[in-house]
């Protein structure tokens, strides 16, 4: 897209300009057009982004009246314009007249001592003075033949007279385009310089204001608009006791004195103040001021002790990670997805290996607290000393080996964000006691430490023990146990998933064997029903493992029933399991009878395990027996 349009009042000056601007290489815009056609063709211009405007005379005066906040460079009429215009004209014989703005007059007297030939000249205040007004004058004068612009020269016309259009030749056009290149180069320097501007001003985390020698407010950027509640567009020109009273910018005009560091409020925020004069040649011309949030300094501290600790606290899984189609899990999936949209405390119930900790991470990255810091501790995994120190930081000496200059604690490093307690069930009495505080005052005190640190943290909690039954057995505290339990959600066991073992299987396997850079494993039906018979007492977490060995073990290929059992441990490598000559013999010393009614049994268990989706507690219910009886018919038939 050309950045400049040429904007010619008639053809052959467009002719011209497109041979100059080939020559020197340019991307130019060129039309023909005049007077009000050519404002219109200059706003369409402008839309498309052009950036600097070109054109003559008249066209160009309009152009610039117009309101456009665009330069326009006007083609120059210089002497060699006016002197071909000269021989033309006195070709008409007859004195010769021209109108014209003073400009261009000023300029004819050499032309005149050059020629040994006076004009008669008329000299317009501006482009908007009548042109027939000088036309008459000129022709009183004694004028016979009229040189001029397309304007000029038409109006003579209409009185009768002969007169000559002074057209631009190929100097005056070469001069406008390289004006309007310059043009164009300082006006993208002008641009960024103002972008950079802008965008210091507009991005900056401090409020500025800058005022001048009156007291009056120049600059006003979007974080003073939120501090005062004042947009800028009515504070600008206002004088700063209107707009902010407490800020007393304007005493600095008077003092010339630099104030730091100084604490006041703006409307309802406690802010930090630094008042800065602008001093020119001694001379205060004005004050720039700048002031912060104190809530987001403290933000900025917590922000800054995280970076320091540098643990990467950060949440790795979205609900798009967590696969699953049973309809339990999706239920679960469903509440947690409303719970993300609130900041009430989660407690997650469900036995090892389940998945409650990257439900609590898709809770997080799901939630408006996403930009902040995920921290995650298991409260099992530390013994009581080193989980307080953990959660709640320490002064420096606070005790033997303490760090030099003490440690944040993790609820601190989750400020703004989350923290995620697993295994809650096992924090000892002591400690519920100082978690409870947290959640109740939202604030921590370090160990050894006097004073309190606010942190602002939502809180989610898991574990795999009956909590309700812990508190009337005195095991955990009654009121940390209601203060935590505000949503809970439960998390079904992978035995109770159906089908859903098979889709993680699938899954786990083909990231395996990618890991491993060997070609993808497939499982095959009989394998899919060995896993769906497995009571996976130790869930997800057991079925990636085992999934893991046989990627390990296989290179490729089809996993069959006896390589699902060999990784499930249940039946050793020297072993054949019911297959060959061994299965015959056993199959042989059975009554036919018995052989039958396993057959029968089997089919009628697998076709209702194939009816409830793999629901092993379902099927048992359908088929009138207990699920410790169906496991038992499962490992037999």
């Amino acid at each position: 897209m050309a950045e400049i349009a040429f904007i010619a009042p008639y053809e052959d000056l467009a002719h011209v300009a497109r041979q100059v601007s080939q020559e020197l290489g340019m991307d130019v815009e060129i039309h023909v057009a005049r007077m009000q056609e050519g404002v219109r063709v200059a706003r369409e211009a402008a839309q498309r982004g052009c950036q600097v405007l070109v054109s003559r005379g008249v066209t160009a005066y309009l152009i610039q009246q117009s309101g456009l906040d665009l330069p326009v460079v006007d083609v120059p009429i210089g002497g060699y314009d006016i002197l071909r215009a000269y021989y033309q004209a006195k070709q008409f014989g007859g004195p010769i007249g021209i109108v014209d703005i003073p400009d261009v007059i000023q300029g004819l007297e050499s032309l005149e001592n050059i020629l040994g030939e006076t004009f008669i000249k008329y000299s317009l205040k501006d482009q908007d003075e009548d042109i027939r007004r000088g036309i008459l004058a000129v022709r009183e004068a004694g004028a016979e033949v009229i040189i001029g612009k397309i304007a000029m020269a038409r109006e003579a016309r209409n009185f009768g007279l002969n007169s000559v259009i002074i057209t631009s030749g190929k100097e005056a056009v070469y001069q406008a385009l390289k004006e309007a290149q310059r043009v164009l180069v300082v006006r993208h320097q002008e641009k960024r310089r103002s972008e950079q501007l802008k965008a210091i001003l507009d991005f900056a985390y401090d409020g500025i204001i800058a005022l001048d020698e009156e007291g009056c407010i120049t600059v006003f950027n979007p974080v003073a608009e939120k501090l005062s509640g004042w947009r800028a567009e009515e504070a600008l020109g206002r004088h700063v006791t209107e707009v902010i009273p407490a800020a007393r910018c304007h005493l600095l005009l008077e003092s010339g004195k630099p104030e730091l560091g100084e604490i006041l409020e703006i409307g309802n925020t406690r802010v930090v103040a630094n008042r800065v004069p602008i001093v020119v040649d001694g001379r205060t011309v004005g004050v720039v001021t700048t002031f912060q949030n104190i809530a987001s300094l403290q933000s900025l501290e917590h922000k800054v002790r995280r970076m320091l600790a540098g643990r990467g606290h950060v949440a790795k899984y979205t609900f798009g990670d967590i696969l699953g189609e049973s309809p339990a899990f999706k239920e679960a999936i469903r509440l947690a997805r409303e719970y993300a949209s609130t900041q009430s405390t989660v407690l997650i119930y469900g036995e090892t290996g389940t998945g409650k900790e990257m439900f609590a991470h898709a809770i997080h990255l799901a939630g408006s607290r996403r930009a902040g810091p995920f921290v995650a501790v298991n409260c099992a995994a530390l013994p009581e000393n080193l989980l307080e120190s953990e959660l709640f930081g320490y002064v420096e000496g606070a005790f033997t080996g303490a760090r030099r200059g003490g440690k944040p604690g993790l609820f601190e490093l989750a400020h703004k964000g989350t923290i995620f307690l697993d295994e809650i069930g096992e924090m000892s009495a002591r400690l519920q006691a100082r978690v409870l505080r947290v959640l109740e005052e939202r604030e921590v005190m370090r160990l050894g430490d006097d004073r309190v640190i606010p942190v602002d943290v939502r809180v989610i909690a898991a574990t795999h023990r009956d909590l309700k039954t812990m508190v009337k057995n005195g095991a955990f505290r009654a009121d940390l146990y209601y203060r935590i339990n505000v949503l809970n959600l439960t998390l079904p066991p992978l035995r109770e998933r159906g089908t859903d073992v098979v889709l993680l299987a699938r899954h786990f396997l083909q990231e395996f064997c990618r890991g491993l850079r060997r070609p993808a494993a497939l499982l095959s039906p009989e394998a899919c029903r060995e896993l769906l018979l497995y009571p996976w007492s130790g869930n997800v977490r057991e079925l990636r493992n085992v999934m893991e060995r046989l990627a390990l073990r296989h290179h490729g290929g089809t996993i069959g029933p006896r390589e699902v059992r060999l990784a499930l441990e249940r039946e050793t490598p020297g072993e054949e399991g019911h297959t060959g000559e061994e299965a015959s013999k056993e199959s042989a010393a059975r009554p036919a009878w018995v052989s039958e009614v396993n057959r029968l049994e089997r089919t009628v268990i697998e076709r209702t395990l194939m009816e409830t989706g793999g629901n092993k507690a379902e099927a048992a219910r359908r088929l009138g027996i207990s699920r410790t009886t169906l496991w038992r018919k499962l490992k037999r038939i």
